[in-house]
């Protein structure tokens, strides 16, 4: 099980043309991210209820995370953590740790209709924009298993509760993460089965696991708050040479 490595929806057909490139620039970076699997992912834009005229937010989550499980080699890329914001349906920001090797620092920014994939390694971007009709940016967990029955691309960060609320997972006293209880939810959909800890007395996410047959994800959150709507995280950064996807 890999995590996503795709812009969906509409946006999926620009995101495959991105990612064949020539070397240097930031259509190598998502090229490169997908064949290594380096990022833990980079967006899922899907359409789905209109947001036209959707009021600027006053609070955004800030959610940083590490894959625990398949187990990363110690000191690898894979094994760094990962930021993410998310302000309502509209926004989004994602944040690798950079990648010396490969010569790529991804971050992918989105201010729906307008979604950049940005190298800060080499100062290069391609900018994007989701023709609609309706603009919605998601941010899913999990990707499905090749032939899957189930629903692993609702599962989103910042929205991990509703998921299993929603689909009436079996909530139980679950064991102590570094030291803090938990609660555990679980649920089996199809073919493959989620499990949510949370904090039992922050009530926020400590780990979560998607399990298809023998193939297991496990996604540790180091950090996870809500905090002031910051506009400037959901523009490109100074300095970069964006060029138009058409």
């Amino acid at each position: 099980m890999k995590p996503p490595t795709r812009l969906t929806g509409d946006c999926g057909a620009q995101l495959s043309q991105i990612s064949s490139s020539k070397p240097g620039d930031t259509k190598r970076m998502n090229k490169t991210s997908i064949e290594r699997g380096s990022m833990l992912l980079l967006l899922g834009v899907l359409l789905a209820s209109p947001t036209t005229g959707q009021e600027r937010p006053e609070l955004m989550t800030k959610i940083t995370t590490r894959l625990i499980e398949p187990a990363p080699s110690l000191g690898s890329f894979p094994a760094q953590p990962k930021t993410i914001w998310r302000a309502g349906t509209k926004y989004a920001r994602i944040a690798e740790a950079p990648d010396p090797q490969h010569k790529i620092h991804g971050l992918v920014i989105v201010n729906e209709p307008d979604v950049w994939m940005i190298n800060l390694f080499d100062k290069s971007g391609r900018h994007m924009v989701d023709p609609g009709p309706t603009f919605n940016a998601h941010l899913p967990i999990f990707e499905a298993a090749p032939g899957a029955k189930t629903k692993v691309a609702e599962v989103e960060f910042g929205r991990e509760l509703e998921f299993f609320t929603k689909n009436k997972a079996k909530r139980s006293a679950g064991e102590a993460i570094s030291g803090r209880p938990t609660e555990r939810y679980e649920v089996t959909i199809g073919d493959t089965r989620f499990v949510l800890w949370t904090d039992t007395q922050l009530k926020k996410p400590l780990r979560v696991s998607c399990i298809q047959g023998n193939q297991t994800q496990t996604i540790e959150y180091l950090v996870y708050e809500e905090l002031k709507f910051d506009p400037s995280l959901f523009q490109p950064p100074a300095g970069i040479a964006i060029q138009d996807s058409k």
